[in-house]
């Protein structure tokens, strides 16, 4: 159930498969902006506006029927003008789910403590060479067709119940020998979404929740990585 509540998704076009027991150099860094504070998003927010463009579209519309024999002309422009209030509305009651400021810096400290003892990147590396050397040789040098996996964002999302969530988001691109530099059809970016559990279970020092969530996030990236470029 903890694995189906977890998902990993990737974006863009198909890596180039690489054959079988051909010579690989994996490198896992870590983008420069992505050593900067950690974000906590309010996603209470794209709730809001989501319900209020809805709601204000169907009021809009039903508004359009007043106008009787006009209503053809009324209907798109009342959905239209309630979409534009409902999206703003939604928006104002989204802004007041944000998490309290106290507690977005609290889950910050947390889990920048716990990045300083639990390296994603060392673990994500150790995941990608552990699936990886079922399939290829892995080394270096001219021969080698270098697999770059860049940790690009770490991010928090919180709802209005202070329900909160990780996202974490790599690009990886693959260059073959001698080609030079990697080309936009030879990157894909990848993005893992936790499952929502409580502040409370964020923030508890005696919990190894946080941990495991990053270890889940590394085998799960991992895991789609090789199998995108070992596919046929």
């Amino acid at each position: 159930m903890a694995l189906a509540l977890l998902s990993a998704c990737a974006s863009g076009p198909n890596l180039r498969a690489i054959q079988n027991a051909e010579t690989v150099s994996i490198l896992v860094t870590r983008s420069e902006t992505g050593h900067g504070p950690i974000t906590v998003r309010n996603e209470a927010i794209g709730s809001g506006v989501s319900a209020g463009l809805g709601t204000g579209f169907v009021a809009g519309g039903l508004w359009g029927l007043a106008c009787g024999p006009f209503a053809v002309l009324c209907m798109p422009l009342g959905a239209i003008t309630g979409a534009v209030a409902g999206t703003a509305a939604g928006a104002a009651v989204g802004v007041t789910g944000a998490l309290a400021d106290d507690k977005a810096a609290r889950l910050r400290e947390r889990l920048g403590r716990l990045q300083a003892s639990h390296s994603l990147v060392d673990e994500l590396r150790r995941n990608v060479n552990v699936r990886a050397v079922k399939y290829w040789q892995l080394g270096s040098g001219p021969a080698a067709t270098v697999v770059n996996i860049e940790l690009q964002a770490i991010e928090l999302m919180s709802t209005r119940d202070e329900q909160i969530r990780c996202a974490i988001r790599v690009l990886v691109s693959v260059k073959s020998p001698g080609s030079g530099q990697s080309t936009a059809a030879d990157k894909k970016k990848y993005e893992y979404l936790g499952a929502y559990s409580a502040l409370s279970v964020w923030l508890d020092e005696s919990s190894d929740f946080v941990d495991t969530s990053l270890s889940s996030a590394s085998q799960q990236i991992a895991a789609q990585i090789v199998a995108d470029l070992t596919k046929r």
